[in-house]
């Protein structure tokens, strides 16, 4: 039986007996070091430069760098710090402030100002155990105890340094790195099927979309040439018209009569909606007015093109179109058109969504029963799909939450190798 002992940390509680507490920058070869803080000149080729965006599920993906830099910049920035593989990164200011990734390629690059360096001293400390010790929840906590908000959370480099880790002899820390390799690739490899389930998935609640409200349900009526190339054919009886006869168009905060209710206050309780979770039901900070149900809203900044059909009265955040229906049609056939990639195919990408352009979307001009039996039909299918979905998700967070419990047992000596 392991004999275990007071690590004297609240938070970390009782180790194996021959394990010792230690701040970072007492295991570290050299210090602490995050990169530049001057903002480089970037170009479509040369020295591959990358910042927090490029941490990604625990490494650096250099799919996601911000550009490249010259020559001339690399000579400069490399003075101060020149990663290798094996290095480990932190991001240590902004929104994914604590995140972890590891350098698994010998390519040459330079890292900016938000990532710092964790370099282990190898007598002391092997990299990839306090990389898997930085993957833990014993990490994370102390970050999150520790950061600091201005306009966006951070932490220092003094912080990174204090943060105490949980050393076991080095001979010991090789056989953790042994065991949590194999076990976590065993995880991941599980978890990158699911991903891969889930992104089929998508791409068939997409098509499903697509091919029925361009094509219909009736796979046995006449079809006939829509005119638009993208379209193709459609079948007989529909057309081809342009959104704005079907709908009134505002943004977030315009005001129309027939369309808004009473200004805003306390004892109107409607949601504030954004297209995005994570302002949903923020009261009174956008618009004053409110809108009846059964609108599609379309997001114009951020998210471009992204429909939600609403069946509550609602306050639009400005950066939301809303689609108020002035003819008959069903408001779930024209969001189900609207997120079949109709604003790729209707235009080249643009960054911004304007009333106008919205517009002059073009939308098939379907009778209001096949809109309805459609809509119908993609309520119930999409449904299915999406359950599948989340299943699929919560089991990857299941397995998520399975790795991180299995890096804290072994490294807080819960479990011994």
């Amino acid at each position: 039986m392991t004999r275990m002992k007071e690590s004297g940390i609240d938070w970390i509680g009782q180790i194996p007996e021959e394990w010792r507490v230690r701040p970072i920058k007492h295991i570290v070869e050299t210090p602490v070091t995050d990169g530049p803080h001057e903002t480089p000149v970037l170009y479509e080729t040369g020295i591959p430069f990358l910042s927090a965006e490029a941490v990604k599920d625990g490494v650096l993906d250099f799919n996601f760098k911000r550009g490249y830099i010259s020559l001339k910049d690399h000579d400069r920035f490399k003075k101060k710090i020149s990663p290798k593989k094996d290095d480990i990164f932190i991001v240590k200011s902004g929104a994914t402030t604590g995140n972890v990734g590891i350098v698994n390629t010998d390519e040459i690059f330079d890292i900016w100002s938000p990532l710092a360096l964790i370099r282990c001293n190898k007598t002391l400390a092997i990299q990839k155990y306090i990389y898997f010790y930085l993957l833990s929840t014993l990490f994370k906590s102390q970050v999150e105890f520790n950061w600091s908000f201005g306009t966006q959370q951070n932490i220092g480099m003094g912080v990174i340094e204090r943060i105490k880790v949980i050393l076991p002899p080095v001979s010991e820390q090789q056989k953790i790195v042994e065991v949590l390799d194999k076990k976590t690739a065993q995880l991941d490899k599980v978890k990158s099927l699911l991903e891969e389930q889930i992104q089929k998935l998508k791409d068939y609640r997409a098509s499903l979309i697509y091919e029925t409200v361009t094509k219909g349900l009736d796979k046995t009526v006449p079809m006939k040439d829509s005119g638009i190339d993208w379209i193709g054919q459609v079948p007989e009886g529909w057309g081809v018209s342009r959104l704005k006869y079907y709908f009134d168009i505002y943004a977030g905060g315009d005001i129309d009569e027939r369309n808004t209710v009473e200004e805003y206050s306390e004892s109107h309780p409607y949601p504030v909606l954004s297209n995005s979770l994570e302002n949903e039901g923020v009261l009174g900070y956008t618009n004053k007015y409110r809108f009846k149900k059964n609108c599609v809203t379309v997001t114009g900044r951020g998210d471009v093109g992204k429909a939600v059909y609403r069946n509550i009265n609602f306050y639009p955040v400005v950066r939301l179109l809303v689609c108020v229906p002035k003819s008959k049609v069903d408001c779930r056939f024209v969001t189900y058109w609207i997120n079949s990639a109709i604003i790729e195919k209707n235009q080249t990408a643009v960054s911004q969504l304007t009333i106008q352009m919205l517009g002059e979307l073009l939308f098939v001009n379907v009778p209001f029963l096949v809109q309805k039996n459609i809509a119908d039909f993609l309520d119930r299918e999409t449904f299915q799909i999406d359950k599948l979905i989340q299943i699929k998700n919560q089991q990857i967070e299941n397995i998520n939450k399975q790795r991180q419990t299995l890096i804290y047992d072994y490294v807080t000596g819960k479990r011994r190798v």
